[in-house]
């Protein structure tokens, strides 16, 4: 267990980011150190009902060192999303938080992943991504990542910003391409995230594909992958 308090909100359309801060007072000095692309899950009492929910961590590894360390989660809001919707409506400036500490196997390891990754993400599952990418532009990592991540429009890209700041700040090593499935725009792909898309941005030779999206995502993104003649353990997938 750990003790958190929120300590900045950001808002975009449909989703806001939580900053979450270690809580002294509660016991909890420091926030523990995790690997790019695990989760947390908070602990919430909604109307009488206890709950777990997970959520993946957005900032890099090295943002939670020290006393002034810190978290960063997306919430996305969601049609019948029980906790999602009192997270979105109740976490203020200064809300305490209980979370647990990293879970998740879903993170690069060198003995087993190719030193490409190629990422494929849908909605929230941008996040486990962003802190790949802020790990290896801070040099917590060491391999180079491509995202390829489906938006419905360019309006709907979630996280754009951040996005940009980390492909610029990855030295060559990141790289970020959106694909838009209803609303075609000029300078963006259109259309799924397919083998021959996966082909087109790919690096030549081996490369590993990590998924995290929607679960509809997953049974189209299979598919594709099976066409990409690649060994299983080069695919990786976690849900959002």
């Amino acid at each position: 267990v750990q003790y958190g308090v929120v300590a900045a909100v950001k808002e975009y359309a449909g989703a806001k980011s939580f900053t979450i801060r270690p809580d002294p007072v509660r016991g909890t000095k420091e926030l523990a150190y995790f690997r790019a692309g695990q989760y947390v899950a908070f602990s919430l009492d909604i109307d009488g009902a206890h709950v777990n929910r997970p959520y993946t961590l957005q900032s890099g590894p090295r943002q939670a060192l020290g006393e002034n360390g810190s978290y960063t989660v997306t919430v996305k809001q969601s049609k019948n999303g029980f906790a999602s919707q009192y997270i979105l409506e109740n976490w203020k400036v200064g809300t305490p938080v209980t979370l647990s500490g990293p879970q998740g196997e879903f993170y690069y390891q060198g003995i087993r992943d190719a030193r490409h990754v190629v990422a494929l993400a849908g909605g929230s599952g941008i996040t486990p991504f962003c802190s790949m990418a802020a790990a290896i532009a801070d040099g917590t990592e060491d391999f180079s990542l491509t995202i390829l991540y489906g938006s419905r429009s360019a309006d709907a890209i979630l996280l754009k910003d951040e996005l940009d700041a980390l492909e610029s700040a990855g030295g060559g090593r990141v790289r970020v391409v959106h694909v838009l499935s209803d609303v075609p725009a000029e300078g963006y792909e259109s259309g799924f995230l397919t083998a021959a898309l996966i082909r087109k941005y790919a690096p030549e030779g081996d490369f590993s594909i990590f998924v995290c999206g929607p679960k509809v995502m997953y049974q189209f993104a299979e598919k594709e992958f099976a066409a990409l003649c690649l060994p299983r353990r080069r695919l990786r997938e976690e849900l959002s």
